[in-house]
């Protein structure tokens, strides 16, 4: 799980994200979900990882870049892996309210999550196809604007499809329910609310 206010890392392995500036007071930021684990699955996160870096100061916005992803993910070695990736790009840029605009494309990954002024999240639609598949994948691009004190949620399916004892998911309306809240949470508490209810439901500490 990811929460766009402000962050950086990675986390090689199945799951990942990545922040990266792209001057002028933008940033990119990813998260994506490869298939596979180990090696091979940390090879093909590197790749996508270094080829958002490598093309985003060159191309004219995320769905250029994803599309190059895309090709990267085409042109890999059987050896590095042929499994599909599903990804959340975007960029970021600072707005005179302090608040953000956002532009984003969803290929294949969970539908991001607003935090807005209703206290109820909303998800963010986007269509767009999984990465690594075809040569042209659909992409649509999305843009909207966070004032301040909103948040951008992103996070994999290894949250909606946690299992609990009874061997049911966590699912997308307990994600919901757990995130509606009467006044607005920060980043921190937002992480927070997540981690203690996915373990409430999976009976883990």
């Amino acid at each position: 799980m990811s929460v766009v206010e402000s962050g950086e890392g990675l986390d090689v392995g199945g799951d990942f994200y990545d922040v990266f500036p792209l001057g002028d007071d933008r940033w990119a930021f990813m998260l994506g979900d490869v298939c596979g684990r180990g090696a091979t699955a940390a090879a093909t996160t590197a790749l996508v990882r270094h080829t958002a870096r490598a093309v985003a100061p060159l191309l004219p916005g995320p769905e250029a870049i994803v599309q190059a992803i895309n090709k990267a993910l085409l042109d890999r070695p059987h050896s590095h892996g042929t499994g599909f990736v599903t990804l959340v790009y975007g960029h970021l840029t600072t707005h005179p309210d302090g608040g953000l605009d956002v532009t984003l494309v969803r290929a294949g990954h969970t539908l991001p999550l607003h935090l807005g002024d209703t206290h109820t999240p909303r998800p963010v639609t986007c269509d767009g196809s999984l990465l690594g598949i075809v040569s042209s994948p659909h992409l649509q691009t999305r843009h909207l604007h966070l004032r301040p004190a909103q948040s951008l949620v992103l996070y994999t399916d290894g949250i909606t499809e946690s299992r609990n004892r009874d061997g049911e998911q966590f699912g997308e309306q307990r994600l919901l329910t757990a995130l509606t809240t009467e006044r607005r949470i920060g980043h921190q508490e937002i992480i927070d609310t997540m981690t203690q209810t996915l373990q409430a439901f999976t009976d883990t500490e």
